[in-house]
């Protein structure tokens, strides 16, 4: 009999699309909320010092002790307090291990980060989305209709982005503040952009036992090509998580170049005062296309070009990402949507010369 290994995949897995990361090193990419800078040179310069005196030859620091230290002293919480994780990815797939599973839900309010979705499917549960409210231009969580969600029994996890990807707003923290006490259920509130809006609910912590706060160094810190996150929460459920964390998640360079990013955070700070003025040039510039243009807390905007429909909208999304990629700018485009991350100012003014070169094309009406 002929092998045929992969009849023995899940089925629901065959059905998964994977998330695929575009790489993008010959243009301007603006599709994946990082920090556009180059490391600051005080950072580079004790990097080279200092990292390179650990022992590479043996396995890191399981605990991630040190790290957990330094983050401490950075979030005012204690290390037992602190998970450390390899990037945001992996937290998600450790609380999902920890209270999901097979049969099991996780509410999401959509539109927001697919990984929360995708890893919900990966370990055999199930997604509950809660469309957010858009009133007026801005978005709102749906209060009632996530913990209409949170109560149902096979519901483990709520998960809420803020400020959110890709909508870009914060939500208002009497709103979050009452879905994590409206259910004893975990609440994970993925702080990811924390230090560009610098909302944060991680001084309510010691008040709210089922509340997780998820944070990573991929944006603000730059170091998103190695991959560090970290949790923050009640050190009962930080230990519960941490069972189920493989030993040496994360390695022993990634951890002191964590360190050290701490150790010179003005110098990472100054980078995102840089991006904040680029988001209040690049903001008002982008009404100029007769868009809806969302408010924003991140590093990136979220738009909509108007059309007459879904259907033309889509069309129309897809005819400005390519026309801005045929011009070597990588945005990211969902559905009828675009979002743009904050580039620096070079960056930025070459996106809005090739907008206005490609409405110019589109005979001024971006037509579809």
């Amino acid at each position: 009999m002929a092998a045929d290994p992969l009849r023995w995949v899940r089925r629901d897995i065959r059905g998964i699309v994977p998330y695929q990361a575009k790489v993008f090193p010959q243009g301007i990419k603006l599709d994946a909320n990082e920090n556009p800078f180059p490391w600051p040179a005080v950072f580079t310069e004790r990097l080279g010092r200092e990292a390179f005196t650990d022992a590479f030859n043996r396995y890191p620091d399981g605990a991630a002790t040190g790290l957990r230290q330094a983050l401490s002293g950075y979030t005012g919480r204690e290390p037992a307090e602190i998970l450390v994780s390899n990037g945001s990815d992996e937290a998600i797939q450790l609380f999902l291990l920890t209270f999901g599973g097979p049969g099991l839900a996780t509410v999401v309010a959509n539109p927001t980060f697919v990984m929360y979705a995708m890893a919900t499917r990966y370990l055999g549960g199930k997604v509950i989305d809660v469309p957010l409210l858009e009133v007026e231009g801005v978005f709102h969580l749906d209060v009632a209709g996530i913990l209409a969600a949170a109560a149902r029994e096979e519901t483990r996890l709520i998960v809420i982005c803020n400020p959110n990807n890709p909508t870009g707003n914060c939500f208002p923290e009497e709103d979050i503040l009452a879905v994590v006490n409206g259910t004893d259920k975990p609440v994970v509130v993925d702080e990811a952009y924390y230090e560009f809006s610098g909302q944060t609910l991680a001084p309510r912590l010691a008040e709210l036992p089922n509340l997780l706060i998820m944070r990573t160094f991929s944006k603000a810190f730059g170091l998103a090509g190695l991959r560090v996150g970290y949790t923050l929460g009640a050190p009962e459920l930080i230990r519960e998580i941490n069972k189920v964390r493989q030993p040496f998640n994360v390695n022993a360079f990634s951890q002191g170049a964590a360190r050290l990013a701490l150790a010179e955070a003005p110098a990472f700070q100054a980078q995102v005062r840089q991006v904040l003025a680029g988001r209040e040039r690049l903001w008002p510039e982008l009404h100029r296309f007769a868009w809806q243009v969302y408010p924003t807390d991140a590093n990136f905007i979220f738009l909509r070009p108007r059309a007459a429909d879904l259907a033309a909208g889509v069309r129309l999304a897809g005819a400005i990402f390519q026309g801005l990629l045929d011009q070597g700018i990588m945005v990211r485009r969902l559905g009828d949507a675009l979002r743009i991350t904050i580039g620096r100012p070079v960056e930025n003014e070459r996106l809005l010369a090739a907008l206005a070169v490609l409405q110019e094309t589109q005979n001024g009406g971006w037509s579809v």
